[in-house]
């Protein structure tokens, strides 16, 4: 199925600036129409927080700060969101499209607001698109909340595009495919397929401990070459600085510009399928990763 539909989270920061320049990218490659979703946290959230004790006038100053600040980052994303449309002169369709809109294969963008948890949002509105953009979590203020990512990644049944913060000037012209045979693996190669068809070039990295007995890189290729991808095999020494570095390592040795692989195998983000690989060594590189559950 081809992806037409893309979702992206804006929160008024960095990194959902870089996430929706991501989903534009995918988007204009795909044809593809780009929701940007701005969640609004409910100023009263922060009201438990306080704890028994609290006077009056300190709660109303603490809501009264939280929509100041829910405003700003409201402000920020849509400015981001509006020159973006202005610089690239992008058709703007928003809600429900006519038949014409649908029926062209070319970028839309739309903008929707929400109030609320962007990890609830996220997780159940992406389940009807084909795919959600996330930038990358961290630490910052400005970065993309674990949470987020986890949601859309756990809970929304859809495959992702973690952007990294920062972006080269293509997604998809050369894709590496991270394979070791798993069942996440093989869901993510699955889920890939109408980037991979539109790939210029593809590249499937296998590290050297693969097992004999199961399904090989030279399986996948041949596979894959039934649908008319043509991809090439590249095996990489598995330990060499730990799985999750090798493989960003054999990904940058091929000039991949998107790296397919498998995601997590439990609720907790840190914990990932391939190869026992930690999340921290695949967040630390700018290459976006192209995930499912």
């Amino acid at each position: 199925m081809a992806i037409r539909t893309i979702l992206v989270p804006v929160s008024g920061g960095v990194s959902g600036d870089t996430a929706l320049d991501a989903a534009i990218l995918v988007g204009r490659r795909a044809g593809a129409h780009v929701e940007a979703l701005h969640v609004a946290p409910d100023p009263r959230d922060a009201v438990p927080m306080l704890g028994e004790g609290a006077n009056a006038s300190l709660i109303e100053d603490l809501i009264q700060a939280a929509a100041d600040e829910a405003r700003l980052r409201a402000e920020r994303a849509r400015a981001a969101f509006d020159v973006r449309v202005a610089a690239g002169q992008l058709p703007r369709v928003d809600g429900h499209p006519s038949a014409a809109d649908a029926a062209m294969r070319r970028l839309t963008l739309g903008w929707r607001e929400a109030v609320g948890r962007e990890d609830e949002e996220v997780a159940r509105r992406g389940r009807v698109f084909d795919l959600i953009v996330v930038g990358r979590p961290g630490g910052d203020a400005d970065v993309a909340p674990e949470t987020t990512l986890e949601a859309a990644l756990i809970e929304s049944g859809r495959p992702v595009l973690v952007s990294p913060p920062v972006l080269g000037p293509a997604i998809g012209s050369h894709i590496a495919i991270a394979w070791n045979a798993s069942t996440a693996a093989s869901r993510a190669v699955s889920a890939a397929r109408p980037l991979l068809s539109r790939a210029q070039s593809v590249t499937i990295l296998e590290g050297d401990d693969a097992a004999a007995d199961s399904a090989s890189a030279e399986e996948l290729a041949a596979m894959l070459a039934w649908r008319g991808v043509n991809a090439q095999i590249h095996r990489f020494r598995s330990d060499a600085g730990g799985i999750g570095a090798a493989l960003l390592a054999a990904a940058g040795q091929v000039g991949a510009d998107l790296l397919v692989m498998g995601g997590y195998g439990h609720s907790r983000l840190r914990e990932m399928i391939f190869g026992g690989a930690t999340i921290d060594a695949m967040f630390q590189s700018d290459l976006p990763l192209f995930m499912t559950h």
